[in-house]
Formats: C-alpha cells, sequence, structure tokens
C-alpha cells in the first residue's frame, strides 16, 4: 500500500527501513472521486498528500470569477494547499481532485512531528519546499515575457502529461489564458 510513497522517500534521501516504516505509518489512505474538494477557499488547509494515483489542481479564483491554476500534482508526487498549511489561515486557494485519485494523507501535527524527528523526513520537506519555490518562480519570470504560443510550448517541454489528463480548461488557466485561445494555440503546433 506504501510502496509509492516509500520509493518517492528513498529517491530524495537515505533513509533507514525502521524510519521509513515510522513515517508511513502516518500517512492514511484516501480514495477521491473526481471534482472533490480537498481544502476550499476560506478553510484552513489542515492535510498534505502524496499522490498514488490520480490529479490534484491548487487553484484561486480572481475577482472576475477566472480561475487561476498554480499547480498540478500527479502520480508519485506530494502537494498542499501550502500556504494555509505552514500558516494555519484560511486559504485563498481551492485544492480539487480532478480525476478519481487515491492519495496518502497526513495531518498537520503528525507531519511537522515527523519533520521534528527524523531528519530524512525533514530533508523530503525540505526538497519539496525548494521545489515548490523554484517552480514558482520559473513560472513567474518565464510566462511574465512570454508569448502565448512559448507558454505552450514550455508547457509541452516541462510538463508534457498536463496536455493529455489535464482538461483544456485548467490548462488554459495554469497558462493564463483563456480556453479559446489555448485552442488556437495547439492548433497552430
Amino acid at each position: 500500500m506504501y510502496t509509492e510513497l516509500e520509493n518517492y522517500i528513498k529517491n530524495c534521501v537515505a533513509v533507514e527501513d525502521k524510519e521509513l516504516e515510522k513515517i508511513t505509518s502516518f500517512f492514511k489512505p484516501l480514495k477521491t472521486t473526481r471534482n472533490e474538494m480537498l481544502c476550499n477557499i476560506g478553510q484552513v488547509c489542515n492535510h498534505f498528500y502524496f499522490i498514488k494515483k490520480g490529479c490534484l489542481r491548487l487553484y484561486e479564483i480572481d475577482d472576475k470569477g477566472n480561475d487561476i491554476t498554480g499547480y498540478f500534482a500527479l502520480e508519485n508526487s506530494i502537494i498542499s494547499a501550502n500556504t494555509s498549511f505552514i500558516l494555519q489561515k484560511p486559504s485563498r486557494d481551492c485544492l480539487v481532485s480532478l480525476e478519481p485519485s487515491e492519495l496518502l494523507a497526513i495531518g498537520r501535527n503528525d507531519f511537522y512531528q515527523l519533520v521534528n524527528t527524523i531528519p530524512s523526513f525533514a530533508s523530503v520537506y525540505h526538497q519539496f519546499i525548494e521545489f515548490a519555490f523554484i517552480h514558482s518562480q520559473m513560472r513567474i519570470y518565464s510566462f511574465l515575457g512570454m508569448e502565448g504560443i512559448d507558454k505552450l510550448k514550455w508547457v509541452m517541454e516541462h510538463e508534457p502529461k498536463l496536455l493529455s489528463r489535464i482538461s483544456s480548461k485548467a490548462v488554459a488557466s495554469y497558462l493564463g489564458m483563456t480556453n479559446s485561445t489555448l485552442s488556437k494555440l495547439r492548433a497552430k503546433l
């Protein structure tokens, strides 16, 4: 049941079997349905998720009611509504399961207990935070000066699974464009 999570952790850091067993014992299996909300705007996020199967989407809704996607997480990755999870403030984001998914969830108190007592888990967390920061910076700086076609090429190069797994509307919101613009750009390529 925890093989994927164990492999994920082992790929991040050297860890003893006993520590690995302790870490995974804190994660609980969770199955979600398509479009199931794991954290909604205004809720405080209290869980961190490892995705065994499926896809989660983190997005916010702007003043005009438009979705702005911040991140997609597919199999063998981890995700949370980070700002709310860390600060324990009401979330500005929605975290939703885009398709029926199999997750391993850990509560915030257990999560930080592991971070504070098991150095290998703290290392996994730090790598995740570093990745999240770098990914955000790359998207911000790359997308600021890019034309729409270049944004699409960037996704094709760096995150190709998104185009085959995610609705074009959600991908368009990730790229900061309308669905019709994305459709026109895809037709050009």
